[in-house]
């Protein structure tokens, strides 16, 4: 099965009805004192059998025996095979080799099990988190992050009768009182007033409470027209005998005013409740996972808390988002991958919405329009009677994703954030605001007549019947019976009225000319109101394009160019310029991918269920191949032309199509093939050690291996087959099976291999280390990665990009074979993660559960694995970097790719700054003096070593570097020093620091002969070089200072810091003239356009801001960064921005239409 078992010990055992069975198989001829598997089809019970039958294959060696060549207890090798658990992946390894079985098949199908043992345990059990749905009474005990808040209204409820929760929609108040205040009474009752309640208080205080909680308590306002029946109920609430505590929306607190006796109760007991502190919303997420038995991943509960404090309204998005990750937990873990999968907390909502929208045909989803605008009034929820629902299978599949709640008499959405956050159900709601409101009077007035008897006093007349049938025409909707009986009878008595008021059609020809004068004046307004509907639904829909970007690129990138053509809002422009600059990276995922292949004009992923071709351009799927189950191994006749395929199926058996829609040839029956490789002719397959012949479908020849083969691999020319045998390596000449050269690797079996175009070999070992060795030589060049764990290694067709991954691990390593340095990882989304390359230069990213992530030629090469400490644009467009390892690196200017590196030889570098030309670089690193450098060569032009400071090891904290001289400031210098450059005689001299806290960064003036320094305390400070006269500017940050810039026209100078703020200016008075605001956290970088109109700033919240400044406002936001942005620089023409951070340099062009062209 799968290939894994030796070929000359395949068996087929049959029972009784001619049927495999692997159970019996494998009981056959277990050695005695060997368990019988337990009964049962189960997966893990199919692995424990292939596990026994590859033992029984290998001659049926004691576990005694094994023991002594795995280096695992005898014990631990039996529980491997005994089907009770899955074993570790160590222990199964070293099973299968001790076998000697093909360890990276058994690798394979170990994790595909894991990850199948993983989904089945996603649906055992109740999820912790409620999702959509407020807490209830009953879920106190899975309740976290207000328990501070929940004891202090305790307190409050012992000496005061009436307490009332304001907040904005999302922000927790019903889970507040019924999980938090409501279980610290005997008998609390909790209630929503609904459309009627004097009914619904009379009902609840019936029961005797002791705490009398009102949720929802707008309804009062929103539902209830009566004001009659509005004022019965206040009066019956605030002379309830019992405490009281109600939840209101706070943008309802006017309509609490209007009621004196609400207001006078109010005076003294109101309670504003606001977002959750980053504290409580850790305790929020990982409490209730923690009484599950579960834990939220590291990395998942950082980027949830950044994503949501401080933020109003995302508590329920966080819940449902947090229930969808547990849907897809790996483990009993809670992990990023399976939180960004799910669209994270601004794009869960709408990404299950629409998955269940999908789900239903186009009279149904007609049907759920109607069902959820009957749902709402005005952003707020609004139950119906379940007895008015059409459509059952709606229903259900709406509830069945949480979006509504039902129950025995009505149905309502779960929570109004479905309002917010789903851009259809917006769009539709802004559709035909009016024609909602229609709809809700006629049920009211339906209602009303029904109870009264169907009295004809209670119809409509003249005008409000005239809008309800322009409505019904215009709408179509879905009414119930009573709706559309109480329209039939108020059209009858109409038409009897009419034949008696014709006298007043003059007054109706008034009426109409006020209306006709009133209409311009209203569709004046209705345009305020569409221009501020496109606003909000391209915000939404930009929100959602970012919240896709993980789990489904291209449909980003669709939501980012409608998000712009719905309005050009600085997020839309933002989302659209950040997709643009990310190159589209596409997405494909099939469960149970083993494997691919690149050809010519297709990809083929190898499958359980055969092997599926997809078009190479669109990714559309085209051929199936073979409909049996895949091997894992899939290789293109790319030496000939891209069109022929070879495929290995489960049973062993190697088929050849000559084109994708040409008959399959079978070149062997049964076996085992270690790899499947073409020939340089293309007229042969390499199987394992064997040429086939295609034409012959006979074997030319074999490599004359005097052992069993490991891993087998083809040099690039496909003249050369290396094979391995444990630790040692040996090349063998294809064409006539004559060895050429062998070697020891170390002391570690090779797990994989991948051969370069200059003789140089990659190899993976067991023990995880991943190397390049000489194979003329057999000496090795260098370890490239360590990853402890056994690896995988593949190598690009030119031979200048080398990928690694180590089991365990949820990233691909890349590695530049040109100029021998780490680039950052690509993230996969979870363990088992492997890259395959294409002709072209395109990697595939096969990661779990089948989800394959396609990178374009040349899109990583923007990543760094080394921090940079200095960046600049030369005029042709080349950007230039300085890094932390002490290395200059010139890049392309379109493509990113690194052209030229010049090392200094001196790592550790912590600050850095160009000259103006270009031409030098003074940089600081730990241990030794400033020093400034020449960027041609890498050579030291003058070491900056301050005999006064002759005690310094810290480097300063930053540095300017301007036509005449350095300044510094930070690290062991006092606040500042001024090295003049031109005399080399003259020692750095001290500034004397104004601030009343450390210097943290400095800058030069508007003019040369002036420098601007940053404090810790906030304070900005001028100083003129030669006087020493400080101007210390009337404003200043909360908190540390961390980035100057001056406008290229000097007139202009911004400055930020820790508190997220960035100030502007004026150079000539010295004063503030502007505020911006849009990071949230610390800003670490600033740079003006050439041209002086925009400025960009880079923060720790890994965006970076493009500002109008004449505007003072933001122009577009720019995500692409994982890791927080410290440097920025703009090309002359001010169309394109780079910018350097932790992980990668970007460039960012700025023309909006050339980004639509790209992606539309």
């Amino acid at each position: 099965m799968y290939g894994i078992a030796a070929a000359n010990h395949v068996q087929r055992i049959t029972d009784n009805n001619g049927l495999i069975n692997a159970h019996s198989a494998s009981m056959s001829s277990m050695p005695r004192g060997e368990r019988p598997l337990d009964d049962g089809d189960s997966p893990l019970l199919s692995f424990a059998a292939e596990l026994r039958q590859l033992r029984t294959d290998a001659g049926k060696p004691s576990y005694r025996e094994l023991a002594r060549i795995a280096h695992f207890s005898a014990s631990t090798l039996s529980d491997a095979a005994g089907g009770r658990k899955l074993p570790g992946l160590d222990v199964t390894l070293a099973y299968v080799r001790a076998c000697g079985g093909n360890g990276e098949r058994w690798e394979q199908r170990w994790h595909d099990l894991a990850v199948q043992l993983a989904q089945s345990q996603v649906n055992d059990g109740p999820s912790p988190y409620v999702g959509l749905k407020a807490f209830a009474r009953e879920d106190a005990d899975r309740f976290f992050g207000r328990e501070a808040l929940t004891n202090a209204l305790l307190e409050r409820l012992e000496r005061q009768r009436f307490l009332a929760v304001f907040g904005a929609s999302g922000e927790g108040k019903s889970s507040l009182l019924r999980a938090g205040i409501a279980p610290g009474f005997a008998n609390a009752v909790v209630f929503s007033p609904g459309a009627d309640p004097d009914t619904a208080i009379a009902e609840a205080l019936a029961q005797d409470p002791d705490l009398l909680v009102v949720d929802q308590f707008e309804e009062v306002f929103t539902l209830c027209e009566d004001a009659t029946q509005r004022q019965v109920f206040l009066a019956s609430l605030l002379n309830a005998k019992c405490k009281t505590a109600i939840a209101i929306r706070s943008d309802y607190y006017p309509n609490c005013a209007e009621h004196p006796e609400l207001a006078q109760a109010l005076t003294d007991a109101q309670v504003l409740l606001g977002t959750m502190s980053p504290d409580e919303l850790r305790r929020a997420i990982t409490q209730p996972a923690a009484k599950a038995g579960c834990t939220v991943e590291t990395a998942l509960l950082t980027t949830i808390v950044a994503e949501a404090a401080g933020r109003n309204g995302v508590l329920p998005l966080v819940s449902h988002a947090l229930q969808e990750t547990w849907y897809r937990r790996r483990g009993n873990t809670l992990t990023l991958a399976g939180y960004q999968a799910v669209g994270g907390i601004h794009g869960a909502l709408a990404q299950s919405a629409e998955t269940a929208y999908a789900e239903l045909d186009e009279e149904q989803q007609r049907l759920a329009k109607q069902l959820l605008l009957r749902l709402s009034t005005d952003g707020a929820k609004r139950p119906i009677p379940r007895t008015d629902v059409v459509g059952e299978e709606v229903l259900n599949v709406l509830a069945d994703a949480r979006l509504i709640t039902v129950d025995e008499h009505t149905v309502e959405v779960t929570h109004e954030a479905l309002f917010r956050t789903w851009p259809r159900l917006r769009e539709w709601l802004d559709e035909d605001r009016e024609g909602l409101k229609t709809h809700r009077r006629l049920t009211e007035a339906a209602r009303v007549w029904e109870e009264l008897g169907r009295d004809t006093g209670a119809l409509y007349r003249t005008a409000r019947l005239a809008s309800a049938t322009e409505w019904l025409g215009r709408s179509e909707p879905e009414l119930t019976r009573t709706e559309r009986d109480f329209l039939q009878a108020s059209k009858h008595l109409e038409r009897r009225r009419t034949t008696r008021l014709k006298w007043a059609a003059a007054g109706l020809i008034t009426l109409l000319l006020i209306t006709t004068v009133s209409a311009t004046v209203a569709i004046s307004q209705m345009r305020a109101v569409q221009e501020a509907s496109d606003i909000a639904q391209s915000q939404q829909l930009a929100a959602l394009s970012e919240a896709l970007v993980a789990s489904n690129p291209e449909l980003a990138a669709s939501k980012a160019v409608e998000a712009y053509r719905t309005h050009p809002t600085p997020e839309a422009r933002g989302r659209l310029l950040s997709t643009a600059t990310a190159g589209r990276a596409r997405t494909l995922s099939h469960e149970g991918t083993l494997s691919m292949g690149f050809g010519k004009d297709f990809v083929a992923l190898g499958q359980r269920d055969g092997v599926q071709l997809y078009d190479a351009t669109t990714l559309k799927p085209t051929v199936k191949l073979s409909t049996s189950a895949s091997n894992g191994l899939v290789s293109w006749d790319n030496v000939t032309g891209g069109t022929g395929v070879a495929i290995e199926e489960k049973d062993g058996r190697v088929t050849y199509w000559s084109a994708p829609d040409a008959q399959p040839v079978v070149l062997r029956e049964v076996g085992e093939a270690h790899g499947l490789m073409f020939a340089a002719d293309g007229g042969a397959v390499l199987i394992g050690t064997s040429l086939w012949d295609l034409q012959t479908r006979r074997v030319r020849h074999e490599i004359p291996v005097d052992r069993r083969a490991g891993v087998v691999a083809l040099s690039p020319d496909a003249r050369v087959v290396v094979v391995s045998h444990g630790v040692e390596v040996v090349l063998w000449e294809l064409a006539t099976g004559r060895r050429i050269n062998g070697f020891s690797t170390g002391t570690s079996d090779v797990n994989g291999l991948a051969a370069l175009p200059d003789g140089r070999l990659a190899v993976a070992g067991r023990d995880g280390r991943v190397q390049l060795w000489n194979t003329a030589t057999g000496t090795l060049v260098t370890t490239v990665t360590n990853y402890q764990t056994p690896a995988s290694v593949s190598v690009s067709s030119d031979g200048t990009l080398l990928a690694s991954s180590g089991i365990g691990g949820t990233a691909v390593h890349l590695y530049d074979l040109v100029h021998n340095v780490a680039l950052a990882p690509i993230d996969a989304g979870g363990d088992g993660s492997r890259a395959f390359f294409a002709p072209d230069g395109t990697i595939g990213v096969l990661g779990p559960a089948g989800h394959v992530r396609f990178w374009p030629p040349g899109s990583v090469a923007a990543i760094s694995a080394h921090q940079v400490r200095a960046l600049s644009v030369e005029d042709d467009g080349t950007i230039l970097t300085f890094n932390d390892a002490g290395v200059f690196e010139r890049r392309d200017g379109t493509t990113l790719a690194v052209t030229s590196r010049t090392t200094t030889g001196t790592g550790g570098q912590v600050v850095a700054e160009f000259s103006p030309d270009r031409r030098q670089v003074v940089s600081g690193a730990t241990g030794s003096p400033l020093t400034v450098r020449d960027v041609a060569t890498g050579r030291t032009v003058r070491d900056l070593a301050d005999p006064s400071f002759t005690n310094q090891r810290t480097p300063p904290d930053s540095v300017a570097f301007g036509p005449h001289g350095v300044v510094t400031t930070g690290g062991d210098v006092p606040a500042g020093a001024w090295t003049a450059l031109h005399d080399r005689s003259a020692p750095p001299r001290p500034v004397t620091s104004l601030h009343d806290g450390r210097s943290t960064v400095v800058a030069f003036g508007s003019r040369q002969d002036e420098v601007v320094l940053g404090s810790s305390s906030g304070q900005v400070t001028v100083r003129d070089i030669r006087s020493w006269e400080a101007s210390v500017l009337p404003r200043r940050h909360d908190g540390p200072v961390r980035a100057l810039a001056m406008s290229p026209d000097r007139r202009l100078m911004a400055s930020a810091g820790e508190d997220g703020m960035i100030l502007l200016w004026d150079t000539a008075t010295r004063q503030p003239v502007g505020e911006l605001r849009g990071h949230n956290g610390t800003v670490t970088a600033l740079a003006f356009s050439p041209d002086s109109t925009r400025l960009a700033s880079g923060g720790d919240d890994h965006a970076a801001v493009v500002w109008d400044v004449g505007s003072r406002s933001a122009w577009a936001t720019l995500r692409g960064h994982g890791k927080p942005v410290t440097h920025l620089a703009w090309h002359r023409d001010g169309t394109t921005l780079v910018s350097a951070g932790q992980d990668a340099v970007l460039r960012w062009g700025l023309d909006v239409d050339q980004a639509l062209r790209g992606l539309g």
